[in-house]
C-alpha cells in the first residue's frame, strides 16, 4: 500500500490510516508493543505528578505497562458533552464507542491538576500533528491545557507527509513508538 504525497480531505486521511491499522494490528503487533512499553515506561519514570491516560481500544496502542510506575498518579478519561473529563479509578465500565470509561463515584481530576496526558491516535506526522477518529474530544480538550501532550502509536502510524490540519487542532509535545521518543517541537516549522 503506498502512501498519498497530499491528502484531500482528513475523511481520506483517516480512512486510509484505518484501513491500514485493520492490517495492521489483524498481524499482531507483540514485538513492537514490547518496544513501545520500553520507550515509554523510560520517559514516564522521568515524569512526576498526575497523568492522564486512557484504556486502549483494540486498534491503538497499549499503554497499560505504565500504570505500575508508582510515583505516578493516573486518571482516565470519561466522555462528557463533546469533552474528557478524567477520574483516578481502577474500575472501568463500557461507555459510547467502545471505551473503558472510569466507573461513577470515581475520583475527578482537573486538567489543571495534572502533569501531562498520554493520547492515542489514528496518524501523527514528527512536527505533533494528530488525527483521531474524528469525534474531536481530544482537540477540544486539549485546545487550553499547558501540560505535557504525548501522541502514542506504532512506527506505521507515522507519516512524514503533513496531515490535513485545521486551526482548532492541537499538537503533540512528544511522540512515543517501538522506535523511541521524537521531540516534536525539533521538528516543528
Amino acid at each position: 500500500m503506498s502512501m498519498p504525497v497530499s491528502w484531500s480531505s482528513k475523511k481520506d486521511c483517516r480512512s486510509f490510516f484505518k484501513s491500514l491499522c485493520a492490517q495492521e494490528f489483524a498481524q499482531g503487533l507483540v514485538q513492537q508493543q514490547q518496544q513501545l512499553d520500553a520507550h515509554l515506561r523510560d520517559f514516564m519514570k522521568s515524569q512526576t505528578g498526575v497523568w492522564g491516560a486512557y484504556r486502549a481500544l483494540p486498534e491503538e496502542a497499549q499503554v497499560e505497562e505504565v500504570f505500575h510506575i508508582l510515583h505516578l498518579k493516573w486518571a482516565f478519561p470519561k466522555m462528557r458533552e463533546g469533552l474528557l473529563e478524567f477520574y483516578e479509578t481502577r474500575d472501568f465500565d463500557l461507555g459510547p464507542y467502545g471505551v473503558r470509561e472510569p466507573k461513577p463515584g470515581s475520583f475527578q481530576r482537573s486538567l489543571a491538576e495534572m502533569s501531562g496526558l498520554l493520547v492515542p491516535g489514528l496518524v501523527f506526522n514528527k512536527n505533533g500533528n494528530r488525527l483521531g477518529k474524528g469525534k474531536g474530544f481530544y482537540d477540544k480538550t486539549l485546545k487550553s491545557f499547558p501540560g505535557v501532550k504525548v501522541g502514542i502509536g506504532f512506527d506505521f502510524q507515522v507519516t512524514a507527509d503533513p496531515l490535513p490540519t485545521e486551526p482548532h487542532d492541537v499538537k503533540m509535545d512528544f511522540l512515543i513508538t517501538e522506535s523511541g521518543l521524537v521531540d516534536c517541537k525539533k521538528h516543528q516549522e
